[in-house]
Order: C-alpha cells, then sequence, then structure tokens
C-alpha cells in the first residue's frame, strides 16, 4: 500500500544544517533515510502530517542554528575588535610618550 509522507530533507556537512526542503514522498519514510535528488544526498530529518507542519519545523530548525552561527560571528568580531583596539592603544601610548620625550 502507498502512503503519502510528508518529510522535510536536509543537508548537513560538519554537523551543520548547509540545506533544508520540502518534499512529498509517495512512499512511506522513517527519519535518517538518506537518498538523493539530483546527486545531492539528503537526509529525512522531519515527518510531519501537513505541508505546513514540516515547513514551519523547518524554518524553526534555520533560525535556530542561523542564530548560533550569528552569536558565534559576534563573540569571533568581538575578540578581533578587542585586539585591534589593544594594538591601537599602543601605538597611541608610544606616540605620546614619543611627543612627551621631545617636549623635555
Amino acid at each position: 500500500m502507498i502512503n503519502e509522507t510528508h518529510v522535510g530533507l536536509v543537508r548537513m556537512n560538519g554537523g551543520r544544517l548547509i540545506g533544508a526542503q520540502y518534499m512529498l514522498s509517495k512512499w512511506e519514510r522513517n527519519l535518517g533515510d538518506k537518498f538523493t535528488i539530483e546527486g545531492t544526498e539528503w537526509i529525512v530529518g522531519i515527518i510531519g502530517d501537513t505541508k505546513d507542519d514540516v515547513i514551519e519545523t523547518l524554518n524553526e530548525i534555520i533560525k535556530k542554528q542561523n542564530s548560533i552561527i550569528n552569536k558565534q560571528n559576534y563573540q569571533l568580531r568581538k575578540k578581533e575588535t578587542i585586539k585591534v583596539n589593544k594594538v591601537w592603544n599602543k601605538i597611541l601610548s608610544d606616540v605620546m610618550r614619543d611627543i612627551n620625550e621631545s617636549i623635555i
């Protein structure tokens, strides 16, 4: 018996989500099933009752991952800014010291 299944497909690389899409499968699928679409390997990551449920869940996953990535990028930028500020403060301090020494 053919049993259509609403599935959310995901592509993963190094533990990161790099792709997501909805598919209505003509056959029953299980979580973790792998198959290839146009040369790209996809994994069944979500099974839902309706298309809307699956798409909503995929969108939530994407939002959460984007939030994590944005926080990581912010922390990296913050560290880089601190390093740059230290360098500029050192340069400014050296310049001010040189000016003070030349005045005396």
